[in-house]
Order: C-alpha cells, then structure tokens, then sequence
C-alpha cells in the first residue's frame, strides 16, 4: 500500500472505570449491509472523589469479538442486578441530545425536556470485577483493540438502533459494592476467564438468540 491510499483516522479513546448495565443486542432500523444486530451496553463511568464520586453515562456499541464475548459473558450478572466494574477504553465518542419524558417521583407528567449522553465504541475491557470479586484481567503486554488505521469510526448512522428511546434512559448510578458483597464467586470465576488466552466463548442460549434476532 503506498502513501497516496492510506486512509487518515483520528482516534479519540478514554479510559476509565465505572459500572456495566443494560447489556443488550439491538436490531438496527435500516435495511442492507448495515442491519445486522450488535451488542450494546450502558456503562456509568466514575470521575471525581473516590469517596463520593459521581457519573458519566455512555451508550456504547461494543466493537470486536474479544470485547463482545466479555460483555455477553456478563448478562446474566447485569440482569440480576449485581455490581459489575470494568475498567475500559472507549472510542469515537460523540455527545447524543434528545428528548425525554419529565418524570416526577417515577411518574410521567406529560411534559417534556432535552437530556444529553455520549455515545461510542466499547473497544476494550482490561478488569471485570463482579460483587466485589476479581474475575477477569487482561494480560498488561497486550493493547491491541478493535480500531485499525483507516477504519471508519462509529457514525449516527450505524446507531441508528440506538436512537430508539429505550437507548436513551441515563442508567441509574450504582453505588459501591459493600464489604458483605465481597464473598468469594467460584462459579462466577469458572464462568469469566483471567487470562485473554483462554479467550471467552458465547453460551448456546446468547448466541441462538443472536442467530434468531438475525434472521
């Protein structure tokens, strides 16, 4: 490849840690070569002191099969409620307004207001931790993630399921996991690998729900 067809990319990434919620596949909108369904999730990102920190919600799809199988690996522990941590590497992210419904003590009041969250890529995962407990680390030596030089970053257009309203609900903050909910997860630990050479495989359950989805 020479240099009059290399592709420019800009790659605008952020790292952090927060909480993974409303792990879900999505069936894009729109016919053709883009309508296949994705992974998306919900993370609440936390910034600030450590001992009263507050949040930053992201909507994100996730990007790569590495980071897809860690993810649905997770459903379960999301779904009943647990305290799942991850630290991670986001990418493209781009601020979403939209309108929302104006809730009073959990009750709709028939009014409506603009709301904001950022949207993105889900590229990388280097810790899960679930209840308090270590289940996954990502080996240090490896930090190759899903976007390659003149790959097309993530565009409205590709999100286009995600513009439905159910995407559009900021989760919840979650609060620290407690010091009771710290108790060994054997089970958990067998369900999640440690090392990224075990890599994780989709149970059959998620993935003929994907295949259903599919078709």
């Amino acid at each position: 490849m020479n240099a009059a067809t290399l592709t420019n990319h800009f790659n605008l990434h952020v790292s952090g840690i927060g909480y993974l919620n409303r792990v879900r596949w999505v069936q894009p909108k729109q016919a053709g070569r883009k309508a296949q369904p994705f992974l998306a999730c919900s993370v609440s990102a936390l910034r600030g002191n450590a001992e009263s920190p507050d949040y930053t919600y992201l909507d994100l799809r996730v990007s790569g099969q590495e980071a897809a199988e860690l993810v649905e690996k997770c459903i379960e522990d999301v779904d009943q409620n647990r305290k799942v941590v991850i630290s991670f590497k986001v990418g493209d992210i781009y601020p979403h307004l939209y309108e929302r419904d104006v809730k009073v003590d959990g009750r709709k009041t028939g009014e409506k207001e603009m709301a904001c969250l950022i949207k993105g890529r889900l590229l990388l995962i280097n810790t899960i931790t679930i209840d308090g407990e270590r289940v996954y680390s990502r080996q240090a030596d490896d930090e190759t993630d899903s976007t390659q030089p003149g790959e097309d970053p993530a565009t409205s257009e590709e999100d286009a399921g995600l513009s439905g309203e159910e995407s559009q609900q900021e989760p919840e903050a979650q609060q620290a996991p407690s010091r009771a909910a710290q108790a060994p997860l054997a089970q958990r630990r067998r369900e999640v690998p440690t090392t990224q050479t075990a890599r994780p495989t989709f149970s059959r359950t998620r993935q003929g729900a994907r295949e259903a989805l599919a078709a």
